[in-house]
């Protein structure tokens, strides 16, 4: 399992960069379609999507607090819910404007990393009872915002994509 302080690094770390490079692009440049994910996605679906994840391990962390089954359990039915709930997420916010965009993906990530923060030693390694293949919140927390690349690195796996987009509008 990650530790709490190990989590918070890695999320900050990933968070300074991918706001550093959202703030290179004005408001056009963010909300610019087809020019992330694979060619779907504005930069400002991509804050939205980041900032979604965030949004569902805070719900998870309340809920476990509560003694409740985190929501997000609800949508993980069947093959290709991820695909679906991030569909779901990036039209939520589609008409959002950028500004509002990025200051819910700055709420969520300060919110996020305070919360776990504030957590103790013993909540963070606390069961997770809602998924067989989870041990503890944090490991389901790192699940909620992993990639392939692991644990909490989820940011990261959308950094190649967004550095060349912004590279592309800088030359």
């Amino acid at each position: 399992m990650t530790s709490r302080d190990e989590a918070v690094g890695l999320l900050e770390q990933q968070h300074i960069v991918v706001a550093e490079l959202l703030d290179e692009l004005d408001a056009n440049a963010l909300a610019a379609p087809g020019t992330m994910g694979g060619g779907e996605w504005s930069a400002k679906d991509l804050a939205a999507h980041l900032g979604s994840w965030e949004e569902f391990s805070l719900e998870t962390m309340d809920a476990l607090a509560r003694g409740e089954r985190p929501p997000i359990e609800d949508a993980f039915d069947g093959d290709g819910a991820t695909d679906r709930i991030n569909e779901r997420e990036v039209r939520r916010f589609l008409d959002a404007d950028p500004e509002t965009i990025l200051a819910r993906f700055e709420d969520l990530h300060r919110r996020l990393v305070g919360a776990i923060r504030g957590m103790s030693d013993e909540a963070w390694a606390a069961a997770y009872p809602y998924d067989p293949d989870v041990d503890t919140l944090g490991d389901q927390v790192g699940g909620l915002l992993g990639s392939d690349a692991g644990a909490f690195m989820h940011a990261s796996a959308h950094l190649p994509d967004l550095r060349a987009y912004v590279d592309s509008i800088s030359r």
